[in-house]
């Protein structure tokens, strides 16, 4: 019988892994292990069939209403053949919304594709970046803070290491790890030498064996998948109140109408038939399906240009944004982190290479200096190599490094293997005692070694931490510090302190060793020197933030980088301009709320600032009502990001914890993309609004048409069937064109902000009204025209008035390509979908009218040339009047704009 991988020894389990805890498994047996397990990846979830999907269709209530409007027409009306064709059209309009839904998923699911998770991993000896699909059960593993953890491991080693179970067991409290065996049964809650997949390392490192991949692991017992996108959006909920709102009021309508009819004579089962089809012309029933659509064609569409949406709510949201706050490593620049100047020693040196490369050397006044053992320049060396805890792996296809840890660490142990020092090398040398982790709160990272008999400690961290521990800080240091920073350089120091490794033996508690090797570097330390690191600026950044500004964006760098550094950063992209403020952690911690909101819409950089802050500073712009995007990559940054109305993560240097609790992922890290995926945003925007306001406009046509003629006492102009024909046309082909309208100018515009446009209001419902009044009056006289009173005559007249108020809808359909500009400006041919649609919906109007099957189902007949001609007279003027409703709106516009300016 197997025991459990928590309660066996470290060698008990080598060997039940078959594995190795210093080198790990080779990469043949991991091949091998590979085929037997499988990829370490968790099923999609389940999928609903075509069939589940096509029921759904069916579960609203607009089609309920549709459905018994079928039953009171078979019932009462003398032809039962529309009742059929309601049937049959809702049949054939589920088809259509099961395809467009199933095309949905589809593309959901490709989004997933968008976004893989890589851990390290040691095999034959040496350390790789592999995707998480690729770990088996052997694989040791390596633990680093802000990552998630990949698969259940067993920890063998473990350096202060915690871990944020609450997705698995619900305790909200991080649970300390240990190395040590459990020799009882224990619940997942108190299996302490476990991490299990899923969860996150919040702080921390270590090293451990996989012992389960895929379902086998925790999480797959419990059928948990991975988080995916909602397509049951606040904005589809809305359209489901308006549906609602829609059909109580076109109830009270019709039972008005009702008593109206009665009171007149009409017939009751002829009032039956009209209030029926006046239900279904008012019903958008392919509405839900197309707004869903689209949103979700924005998405891949953003996905397409390094923007993960992983809510769907965030594409509506991303162009209402007022506020972006970004931090300042990877997203205004390359995050090529590279050391570039050196100063030991009264002395300042020049670091020559590119980015993550090793190849480079030291300068001093030009010349290459050789670095020698006991030199300030080697204890720079040694600390950088041996507190590393960052893995590079250089990408040849691509040129590029995958990084996985802190970026600086990086940097810095490039700068020691340029330097000649390597970490394998060191570790022989070097053996450790204690490592307390970098925290943002200490402001440090340090190690504790053993050497030759003798204790050192090395320190790496900001100037002010380290400062206020040593015994003292020369002049030059100081006067170094503050040109390094000038410069616009990031800086660290390193420190050093020698001591007794026989002293410091600590047989308490963990918590007792780490407050006791605080204590041991808490003072006396020795300045060695200090790190200036830089990191290029992107250089399509500051054409970036002058877009951003002239979009009305309010523009705020939120950095825990010194203040002169952020400063130097903000004013070459164009953050910081003369006039605007900076803001340090001490200055904001004096200022109360009434202080920091009065000054809020000057500051423009915030340097030095802690978690916390950045909570408080997005809460401030809350407090205005702006709406507040925010950007971030590590653990520190994942409050900020909830606290955000959206949360945007950084895809390659971002730590797992920042991409899931975030609402979109910028998979290339540049800020670029966040004023694309702004701009995308808007576009979105006006995409709905103008298929909103098509369905309306051409809903509304309908029912003025069927009131006119309650009114006039004249027969109904169109049947049920032919107007579900209309809806059907119309609305399944014409508004997927005016989906695919090209992108608007100026979106990026101040102009577009300040008009703070909601997606259905009142303005959209006046335009809806302008245009359908013309619709229902033209079809009508149409109608009036051809109907002699004669029986004979009514197919005839109904087929003219079909075609007619088809044609209009037709019209209406180039009018709502945009709502201010006009047909001829737009360009008859910038929209080749909308060319199609409108080409196969006249096709469907001929067809109509001369193929016999069609003439029997919907009682039409065939028109002559000059029946043509008349609808075609009085449906173009609907392109005249909207024409001329926008030149006027336009004009008062300008008007205003020019008294304002």
């Amino acid at each position: 019988m197997r025991v459990d991988p928590y309660r066996q020894s470290v060698v008990d389990l080598e060997k039940t892994f078959k594995t190795n805890g210093k080198t790990g498994l080779t990469e043949q047996e991991a091949r091998a292990q590979i085929k037997e397990c499988g990829p370490n990846e968790l099923p999609e979830g389940h999928r609903d069939t075509w069939l589940s999907i096509f029921i759904r269709q069916f579960k609203s209530p607009l089609i309920y209403v549709l459905l018994i409007s079928a039953v009171i027409i078979f019932l009462v009306a003398p032809q039962k053949l529309d009742a059929f064709i309601i049937t049959g059209i809702l049949l054939f309009n589920a088809i259509i919304g099961t395809v467009q839904e199933g095309r949905t998923s589809n593309i959901v699911a490709s989004l997933r594709h968008f976004i893989t998770t890589k851990s390290v991993v040691v095999r034959d000896g040496k350390h790789h970046i592999i995707d998480d699909k690729d770990l088996v059960p052997g694989d040791l593993i390596i633990l680093k803070e802000g990552e998630r953890v990949p698969a259940d491991a067993r920890v063998i080693e473990v350096e202060r290491l915690k871990i944020d179970e609450s997705m698995l067991t619900g305790e909200s409290k991080p649970v300390h790890k240990t190395a040590d065996a459990i020799d009882h049964p224990a619940a997942i809650t108190d299996q302490n030498n476990m991490v299990f997949r899923g969860t996150y390392i919040v702080a921390g490192s270590g090293r451990a064996i996989v012992v389960a991949t895929g379902q086998q692991t925790e999480v797959g017992k419990l059928h948990q998948t991975i988080e995916g996108i909602d397509t049951d959006i606040p904005l589809k909920r809305e359209l489901t109140r308006l549906s609602y709102f829609i059909l109580i009021f076109i109830f009270v309508i019709c039972l008005l109408l009702l008593g109206i009819g009665l009171l007149t004579g009409r017939p009751l089962q002829e009032l039956l038939v009209m209030l029926t089809a006046l239900f279904i012309c008012v019903i958008p029933e392919g509405l839900p399906v197309v707004l869903t659509l689209v949103l979700v064609t924005g998405a891949y569409r953003m996905a397409r240009k390094q923007v993960l949406i992983k809510n769907l709510q965030g594409v509506e949201a991303l162009g209402r944004t007022d506020v972006v706050v970004i931090d300042k490593t990877g997203t205004l620049t390359r995050n090529e982190m590279g050391v570039t100047t050196l100063f030991a020693d009264g002395e300042e040196y020049d670091v020559t290479g590119e980015g993550y490369f090793i190849k480079g050397e030291l300068l001093a006044d030009g010349k290459k200096v050789s670095v020698e053992d006991n030199t300030p320049l080697s204890q720079i060396g040694l600390a950088a190599a041996l507190l590393n805890t960052a893995e590079l792996s250089h990408n040849k296809k691509t040129n590029l490094f995958d990084i996985k840890g802190d970026p600086t660490e990086a940097a810095l142990y490039v700068l020691a293997q340029k330097m000649g020092y390597t970490q394998d090398e060191l570790y022989k040398k070097y053996v450790e005692q204690y490592e307390i982790p970098f925290d943002s709160n200490l402001k440090y990272h340090a190690g504790f070694y053993k050497h030759d008999s003798k204790g050192v400690a090395f320190m790496i961290g900001a100037a002010e931490a380290l400062f206020s521990k040593a015994a003292s800080v020369p002049i030059s240091f100081k006067e170094a510090l503050a040109q390094l920073l000038d410069d616009g350089l990031r800086t660290v120091v390193v420190g050093m302190k020698e001591f007794d490794p026989q002293a410091i033996v600590i047989r308490g508690s963990e918590q007792e060793q780490y407050e006791a090797y605080q204590r041991l570097i808490a003072d006396g330390i020795t300045i060695v020197g200090l790190c200036g690191i830089q990191d290029s600026i992107r250089p399509e950044v500051p054409e970036i933030v002058r877009q951003a500004r002239d979009a009305g964006l309010h523009v705020v760098m939120a950095t825990g980088d010194h203040k002169k550094t952020a400063l130097y950063v903000a004013k070459k992209v164009g953050i910081f301009r003369e006039g605007d403020e900076v803001v340090d952690d001490e200055r904001l911690h004096t200022m109360d709320d009434k202080e920091l909101l009065s000054q809020l819409d000057k500051i423009t950089v915030f340097a030095r600032v802690s978690p916390q802050d950045k909570v408080r500073i997005i809460d401030a712009f809350h407090k205005q009502g702006d709406i507040v995007a925010m950007t971030g990559d590590g653990i520190n940054d994942v409050p900020s990001l909830l606290a955000a109305d959206l949360g945007i993560a950084m895809g390659q240097i971002g730590t797992e914890v920042a991409k899931q609790a975030s609402d979109l992922v910028l998979l290339d890290d540049s800020f670029v993309n966040v004023i694309h995926a702004i701009e995308q945003g808007r576009h979105i925007f006006y995409t709905l609004r103008r298929v909103i306001l098509y369905f309306f406009s051409t809903n509304m046509g309908e029912i003025l048409i069927v009131l006119f003629a309650l009114f006039t006492n004249l027969p109904l102009p169109l049947t049920a069937a032919q107007i579900l024909w209309l809806n059907f046309v119309t609305d399944g082909f014409l508004d997927i064109g005016l989906s695919m309208e090209p992108q608007e100018p100026d979106l990026l515009s101040a102009t577009w902000l300040q008009k703070k446009e909601r997606l259905v209001d009142w303005q959209l419902m006046a335009k809806s009204l302008y245009m359908a009044i013309p619709m229902g009056i033209s079809s009508l006289i149409v109608f009036k025209w051809a109907y002699t009173g004669m029986p004979e005559s009514l197919d005839y007249a109904r087929t003219m008035t079909l075609i007619t108020m088809a044609m209009l809808q037709w019209f209406n359909a180039w009018n709502c390509r945009s709502e201010t500009k006009s047909i001829f400006t737009l360009g008859l041919l910038a929209n080749r979908w909308f060319l199609v649609a409108t080409s196969f919906v006249l096709f469907l109007q001929f067809a109509i009218s001369y193929i016999p099957i069609l003439q029997y189902i919907f009682k039409t007949v065939p028109l002559s040339a000059s029946d043509w001609g008349i609808i075609v007279a009085m449906s173009a003027p609907m392109v005249l009047i909207e024409e001329v409703r926008k030149l006027v709106v336009n004009r008062f516009l300008k008007k205003e704009e020019a008294q304002k300016a």
